[in-house]
């Protein structure tokens, strides 16, 4: 009877370290096959399934742990966010129990671009947070540079714009002279997107160009990809058609070979601003309501909510008013749950402009007020804004100074 403890403490040992080299086999799986996705779709289900043992078994944390973070890059690349999250979660809590700090920073950083992708904003913020102070404790620069360049995103969406910039400017120089390419090339297509947004459209191709340039280096095609398309839609915003289609077209190739269904929304999202832009909105709506119907299925707001927007914009230029309010409505309260003020108010302010081409002039007040309203929140605007309100007003004072007196 006294051996019986033993043997139970010795088979269950057995039976951790079977979970343990399971997930040490599938780790090698995923390892080998970076390159190919469809091979990982096929696995995804018993990877996952070797992940979420082996964070139930002690003797098998350290390998469900590395599991976990070798899988994210895939499970980013297909959109399971949301199914991902709370095995992140729990990855997490088995970092802090082990005390496995360098896990536990790659969990958070993680965590916060799941949070990012759903439109979690201020969620995300705190696990990058978070993630930038264990990096740093940890003294890993590579790692914080990471998190920096991810962490620049969600600044930029809660509208803290020079604090994204300096996110980005501390990931450079964090990653540069590192031999970590791929890292470096996130950092300069974050600030892109940065400069981009501020319509300082010089910085951002430089940016562009010296991430693509790095991402090529690391071979990795996504990111080459998402370059490719950001450089796109710069060129379509300077209303340079030809090389801004070009731009998407090379995108499209490399989306269709990779089977990334996020940055194939957001490229049909382009691509349906340039057919609106060219005068055709109909065409222009077609494309938007696919990427619609893939973002939905992603459970991604933060894109969602611009693809909305520019539903409103094509509805209203084959007027169909109700529906492009309907639609404005729709984007402003997205935004708003993505914790982004600014961008609410310019769907807002584009309902307006809808409005007042109708001659819909109180409705039209009303939604400039409600724009002012969350403007007003805001620490500064950026100049397009500013311009885009300005114009608007002066549109609105024109047009109640021309009414007929009854």
């Amino acid at each position: 009877m006294s051996d019986t403890p033993t043997a139970a403490s010795n088979l269950l040992a057995r039976f951790q370290r079977k979970i343990a080299a399971n997930a040490a086999a599938w780790l090698d799986f995923v390892q080998a096959h970076n390159d190919d996705p469809a091979a990982l779709d096929r696995e995804l289900a018993n990877l996952t399934k070797a992940a979420q043992q082996a964070l139930y078994e002690p003797l098998a944390w350290d390998e469900g742990l590395a599991l976990l973070g070798e899988t994210w890059p895939h499970v980013e690349l297909r959109g399971q966010w949301q199914a991902w999250q709370s095995l992140l979660v729990q990855g997490l809590e088995v970092s802090r129990q082990a005390g496995r700090a360098g896990f536990e920073a790659l969990l958070l950083d993680q965590l916060g671009e799941a949070a990012r992708l759903l439109g979690d904003n201020r969620g995300a913020h705190e696990h990058f947070q978070a993630a930038l102070a264990l990096y740093r404790d940890l003294a890993d620069p590579a790692g914080a540079g990471q998190t920096l360049s991810h962490l620049s995103q969600v600044q930029l969406a809660l509208n803290h714009w020079d604090a994204a910039v300096q996110s980005c400017q501390q990931a450079v120089a964090l990653l540069t002279g590192l031999d970590r390419p791929n890292e470096l090339a996130i950092a300069h297509n974050n600030w892109g997107i940065i400069c981009h947004e501020q319509e300082q459209f010089d910085d951002a191709l430089t940016h562009f160009e010296q991430a693509e340039t790095s991402f090529r280096a690391a071979g990795n095609l996504r990111g080459q990809s998402k370059v490719i398309l950001n450089r796109g839609d710069l060129y379509r915003r300077r209303q340079q058609w030809d090389a801004a289609e070009s731009f998407f077209r090379q995108a499209l190739a490399l989306h269709e070979e990779l089977g990334d269904p996020l940055n194939l929304a957001m490229l049909q999202m382009n691509l349906s601003i340039l057919l609106y832009e060219r005068g055709e909105p109909a065409a222009a709506l077609a494309l938007s309501l696919e990427a619609d119907t893939t973002l939905r299925r992603l459970h991604n707001r933060p894109v969602l909510a611009r693809v909305c927007n520019n539903h409103g914009m094509f509805l209203a230029a084959l007027c169909r008013l109700a529906e492009a309010q309907e639609a404005f409505e729709q984007a402003a309260r997205l935004h708003l749950e993505n914790g982004d003020r600014l961008y609410a108010a310019d769907s807002l302010n584009n309902c307006a402009n809808a409005l007042l081409d109708a001659g819909r002039l109180d409705e039209a007040q009303d939604y400039l007020a409600r724009a002012r309203d969350l403007l007003a929140a805001l620490p500064s605007l950026p100049d397009w804004m500013l311009e885009d309100c300005q114009r608007l007003a002066a549109r609105w004072e024109l047009a109640v100074g021309t009414q007929p007196v009854t």
